[in-house]
Formats: structure tokens, sequence, C-alpha cells
């Protein structure tokens, strides 16, 4: 009998449930999402100004980036990449990202947009962008990026107009 009451019960709720109005707003990111979209800026910066220690402590020992032709990279070749002087005579390359959304799964937080670099390349300015998603686990209390996937775009990019 019990049984049957637990069943007329759950049945009468579940409609309740099932016609609750979704809310239609923007979706507001936790903590741990708005901390993770930090670390991604501190991360493209790192590659900016060639900062070795700052690369060290965002990117995860047993992290790999895989690109669009399906080449990948470890930490220890990025680490070797950042460590190596740059040509004074170049500019450094500026990232940003753009369309950015981000998912928390607990310990994981997952981001996915869009990185637009910015390059000079025979004199000439480049921006190319990519589709990324990259992954973010919080390990001994503090974040650190384990994956990175880069895709193409596919959508055609405007070149910036060129320095006076």
């Amino acid at each position: 009998m019990r049984l049957k009451i637990l069943f007329v019960v759950l049945a009468a709720a579940l409609p309740v449930y099932a016609v609750r109005p979704v809310s239609s707003g923007p979706r507001q990111e936790g903590g741990a999402e708005q901390e993770v979209r930090k670390l991604e800026r501190a991360w493209l910066d790192a590659y900016e100004k060639n900062d070795a220690k700052a690369m060290d402590a965002i990117v995860a020992d047993d992290f790999t980036i895989t690109f669009p032709d399906g080449s990948m990279q470890t930490k220890p070749q990025i680490m070797e990449m950042i460590k190596r002087p740059r040509n004074p005579a170049a500019p450094p390359a500026k990232f940003y990202t753009e369309d950015v959304r981000s998912r928390a799964y607990g310990d994981t937080v997952i981001l996915l947009g869009r990185v637009v670099t910015e390059y000079v390349r025979d004199g000439k300015p480049v921006k190319e962008a990519s589709r990324y998603t990259d992954t973010y686990v919080k390990r001994g209390g503090r974040w650190q990026v384990v994956a990175s996937h880069l895709s193409n775009d596919g959508r055609p990019q405007a070149q910036p107009s060129p320095a006076p």
C-alpha cells in the first residue's frame, strides 16, 4: 500500500516539475569559471611575454595541446620554446579570446571559444583565429590547464590596418 501511495505522489508531482519554466536569462558563472577565465588570460600573457615562470605554474606537467593539423605539443616542448630568446626586432604576437563559453564540473572547467593571434610576418600584419577547447583541473588547491585542442575557425578574418 505504501508503495502505491509513493507512486501516486511521485506521479502527481512529476508534471509540476516537467512544466517548470526554464530561465531564459544568461547563465551566471560560478567562482571556478571566473577563476579559470582569469587564468586563461594569464596563460595568454605568459605566451606574449615569454614568461617561463608563469607558464610553468599554469600548464600542468601532463599537458598536451593538439593543433588543427593534428600535431601535438607537450609542456616540455612549450617550456623549451618559451625559454628561447626572441628576436628583439620582431614585435611580439598578441593573443585574445572571443565568444568564450565555460562549464564547471566539480574540479574541472571547460572553456570553449575563439583565440585570435595578431603578429607581423614579412613586415605585414597577420590575424589568425582558431576555435579552442581548454580543459582546466583543480589539483592541490590550484587550477592548471591539462589539455587544449585547436581547430580551424572557418570564419574569414579582416586584416588589421597597416600601422602609419
